[in-house]
């Protein structure tokens, strides 16, 4: 943390090193979620996977605490080494909370889960994650194939309005359809100038310079930093209804979040 705040202050200046500061402090203090107790127990004793994780959101001091009450949490990341954790292997163990068993550790693209099998999970969990996937839509199809009827998503996205993206317009629900529809790739660039010519650095103390950030998006299908997709509360919500999940919950919550919870609409049999 001490290298990290040097490297700031050496890079950006002292103000955005102080800013830096109070973005980790609100995020520390953000408050747990009002839909945590409402909702627990739809969790307390089931099985689930989470896509991105280990997420500090879904932690003992996070905004849905749900890591100390589910019998077992599998895990999927798109890579064995990424940018905020290094060390996976697929088959390995998840470590997501030091008094449970561990789960299982997953490589492979979050639209693209087809080594899982079907209706086999209680609850799926994404935090900060599904910005991240050029395909948005595949990949919420590809989470509701895993829960089994009436399973649950708990879904965390940034907040546009608070974020570095502030200034890029929010996307609409017609262009994932598009992308849907087109079958688009995590190798998609499609975003990039509109990142590069609207990201707020100001925001975002870990971009370094234009330089830096500008070689960083460029090796996205090996980092998966880049945004392609900005969020609302309207967005999220007509997204969720039109892959199919009932909405159970939605709260904006401090710093940067959109938390919602849904249920996967009964399957036909």
């Amino acid at each position: 943390m001490i290298h990290r705040a040097f490297t700031i202050l050496k890079r950006r200046g002292l103000s955005v090193l102080v800013r830096a500061a109070t973005l980790r402090v609100r995020g520390i203090l953000a408050s747990r979620a009002k839909s945590f107790q409402t909702h627990r127990h739809l969790f307390i004793g089931k099985s689930g996977i989470e896509i991105g994780g280990p997420s500090s959101a879904f932690a003992r001091s996070g905004i849905f605490p749900v890591y100390p009450i589910v019998h077992n949490l599998d895990n999927c990341n798109y890579s064995d080494s990424t940018v905020w954790d290094a060390g996976f292997n697929s088959g390995s163990a998840f470590r997501y909370d030091g008094n449970k068993q561990n789960g299982r550790q997953y490589i492979g693209e979050a639209t693209a889960l087809n080594f899982l099998a079907s209706n086999a999970y209680d609850f799926v969990l994404s935090s900060h994650m599904l910005e991240h996937t050029a395909n948005p839509i595949l990949a919420l199809t590809e989470w509701k194939r895993l829960l089994r009827d009436q399973g649950v998503l708990v879904l965390i996205l940034p907040n546009k309005q608070y974020t570095f993206d502030h200034l890029r317009s929010t996307t609409t629900l017609a262009h994932l359809k598009q992308d849907f529809k087109a079958g688009t790739a995590e190798d998609d660039m499609t975003h990039l100038p509109e990142v590069l010519a609207l990201h707020d650095y100001g925001r975002d103390p870990d971009a370094g310079d234009a330089a830096d950030f500008h070689n960083r998006c460029k090796n996205n299908v090996q980092n998966r930093c880049l945004h392609h997709h900005v969020f609302d509360v309207e967005l999220t919500m007509g997204l969720l209804k039109y892959v199919g999940f009932q909405l159970e919950s939605l709260e904006v919550i401090s710093p940067y979040h959109i938390l919602a919870l849904a249920l996967a609409q009964v399957k036909k049999q």
